[in-house]
Parts: structure tokens; sequence; C-alpha cells
């Protein structure tokens, strides 16, 4: 899954501006679209693989939207570049809405809905003459209310008006009109063939013309920048470094750590804590990204005390996690209450500091973007991999078993 993004971050790092970024987005897209349409058709399709019956359709269909999804940030924030810092928004706008729909797809859908524990008589042989029964309750879960492939069906439509949003992006004329330039000569150091274009007025005149200095920006481009932005100076390369460090945290909580322990967390306070937690943060998600267009900051401080404050809350949906099956205030509702609570806030303070994060990048360029892509991809990876033997090589985290309670 990692082949794709570390293959393009050698290639831009050896060829800087060689990275077509809108054909690559092209066809990230265009396999989405191909892999969720079979897998609607071959999810359950088996094969037998050394003896044993293997889902290989689903995880070779699988395998390739992982790597689609891997690489789509390394593309899609640079190619963001050549928008202004509404556009930006937008995507992780798209971003959030899509955890948000499926999540609501399958709340309709009914799976993981409903768990009906039935008494059923158990009967075990004691001896030749005895045999013990008892009476135990067994999880029941609800039929769904559709298949498996009516899902993924419903995905491939949502990844089609995916692709055709983004194919409205490349022909609309007033989209066209938006294209800003760099302000720094890192942005033009790798600048790709989209920029390269020359811009034309409402006239049809080539605007490029107008100046022979890359750094100089043209009046329709400082339309889009607020008057701190057009006097900005590149960022100092600390404070690069530093904002790098920090996307890659959040990336490693928000996508990696907090996910892989959220029924943990959230499932010995009921079923209903984690329904809650997870579709009230998936809503949280989006409408946090929408926050910068109102109120952002460029304080690194700040930045860096949102981020401590949104660690705080991860930390103690860890600590309900390494404290399950019975964690603090289990039987009661401020138990459920704070969990949700914790996750709404933990990830929607993530969202909206990763909008800001990567708004202060926008202002340094394609380059800046790029990079941020890379790291955010890092940090997911290395969430990942922490959490994968902790949970499945380990006893740390315990679950709670159905009908339990």
């Amino acid at each position: 899954m990692l082949l794709a993004p570390i293959l393009l971050t050698i290639l831009s790092t050896w060829k800087p501006g060689k990275v077509p970024e809108r054909p690559i987005i092209q066809l990230i897209l265009a396999v989405q679209i191909m892999a969720m349409l079979l897998l609607s058709f071959f999810w359950h399709r088996t094969s037998i693989i050394g003896g044993v019956s293997h889902s290989s359709a689903l995880l070779s269909l699988s395998f390739f939207l992982a790597m689609c999804n891997t690489t789509s940030n390394i593309v899609f924030l640079p190619y963001m570049a050549i928008f202004p810092m509404q556009y930006m928004t937008a995507l992780f706008v798209g971003m959030g809405l899509s955890a948000l729909v499926p999540s609501l797809i399958t709340l309709v859908q009914g799976v993981g809905g409903s768990t009906v524990c039935v008494n059923t008589t158990v009967v075990s042989v004691v001896n030749e003459t005895f045999n013990r029964s008892e009476v135990v309750q067994l999880p029941v879960e609800s039929a769904p209310v559709f298949s498996v492939a009516v899902f993924y069906g419903l995905m491939t439509v949502l990844m089609c008006i995916s692709a055709g949003a983004f194919g409205l992006l490349l022909v609309l004329p007033f989209v066209k009109k938006h294209h800003v330039k760099q302000l720094h000569s890192l942005a033009s150091y790798s600048e790709s063939e989209d920029t390269k274009k020359p811009l034309k007025d409402e006239n049809g005149i080539d605007s490029s013309c107008e100046s022979d200095i890359p750094k100089h920006i043209d009046e329709r481009s400082r339309l889009s920048l607020t008057p701190q932005q057009q006097q900005s100076k590149p960022m100092p390369t600390l404070t690069f470094i530093w904002l790098l460090l920090l996307e890659a945290f959040i990336c490693a909580l928000a996508h990696s750590v907090l996910p892989s322990i959220q029924a943990y967390s959230c499932l010995p306070y009921g079923k209903r804590a984690l329904h809650l937690s997870i579709c009230l943060s998936n809503i949280a998600n989006p409408i946090a990204c929408f926050i910068p267009l109102f109120i952002s900051t460029n304080d690194l401080k700040w930045l860096s005390a949102k981020s401590l404050l949104g660690t705080g809350f991860s930390a103690y949906i860890v600590f309900l996690a390494f404290a399950s099956p019975t964690p603090p205030f289990q039987d009661s509702a401020l138990g459920e209450v704070l969990v949700i609570l914790a996750f709404i806030a933990a990830l929607g303070l993530f969202s909206y500091l990763k909008v800001c994060i990567a708004g202060l990048l926008r202002n340094e360029g394609k380059r800046a973007l790029f990079w941020c892509g890379v790291v955010t991809q890092a940090g997911s990876a290395i969430g990942a991999l922490l959490m994968f033997p902790l949970i499945n090589a380990t006893d740390i985290f315990t679950m709670v078993q159905p009908c339990s309670r």
C-alpha cells in the first residue's frame, strides 16, 4: 500500500516539478471506481490457497483501494496550490464527508445495529451418567436492510460523483479564472505543467507576460489573498519542519490510533456510545473544516496549544481503552457522555488543525503542500504500525463481549 506514495516521494525529490498531478488524480479516481464496481460483484468470492479458503477478491481489490487512498494526499494537496484557500477548505470538507456519507449509509443499512441477547440452553457433558445444562445469553445480530453488494454499488456511485466533480474542476471556465500564482520561489521550484500554463484575463490576453519575475503575483492572484499573505515572507525552515511534525503527529492520532481503539473505549458504555461517537465525530469533521474560513490563525503557539488540547482528549480515550472492559463511570450516563464528547472534541480539533496547517503551507507553494501530503501518510502509517501489534499481538486491550453486561 505504501509502494506508490514512496515512489512518488522519490520521484518528486529527484525530479522536482516533474510529477504530473492531474493525470495521477484521474488514474486514482478511475482505479477506485473500477475496484468499487468489481467489489459489488465479487466481494464474496473465495479461492483455495494452501488448502485454506481466502477472500482473495475482497483482499485484492481492497489493496488497490488502499493504495489509491495512501497516494491521494500526496497529489491532491500540491494540486490545490493553484487555487485560492477556499478550495483547500473545500478539499478537507470533502475528505470529512467521505467518511461521514459511508457511515450514514451503513447506519441505514443496519450493520452493527441492534444486537439482541437471546437466552439459549447449553448442555455440557460432565461424565457418562450426568449432563449439566445452563441458560446463557448469546448475541443475535439483526439482518441488514440491504446487501453488501448494494453498499459497494452506492460507493461506486459516490466515486463517480467525485470523478465528475474533478472533471468539472478541469473544464469550467470560472474555475480556471480562480487559478493563482505562487508567492515564493519554493513554489516555482516544483511547479508542474498545471501552473506553467499561461493565465488569460477576461479579454483573452496572456497575463503571464506582464512580468518576467517569478515571484511577482498578478492582480487576479492578489484578489484571492489576504493582505497578510500578499506581504508574507518565506517561512523559516524550523517553522516549516515543526508544522510538518505537527501534521504527522495529528494524523497518527486521528487516522490510526483513535480509530483502532474506538471500540475498546466505547463498547464498555454500550453500543449506543460506539455508534454515536462514530457518527457525531464524522459529522464534526467536515464542520470543523469550515471553521478556518472564519476563525484561522497563523500563530504557531496557538496551533501547538490546540494540538496539545486535542492530545489531552486523545489521552483520555487511550486511558479508557486500557481500562476496558471496566472503565470509570461504566454504569452511569456520565461515562457515555464523556467518551462521546472526547471523540468529537479530539477529531474535530484535529480536522481544524489540519486545515490551518495546510493553509499555512499553501502559502509556501506546491513543494510545501507535497511534503504536507507525505507526512500525512507517514504519520498515519507510523500510527498503524504502532497499533497493529499492540492490538493483535498483546493483551493490553480487552474487548467487551456481547451480552456480558
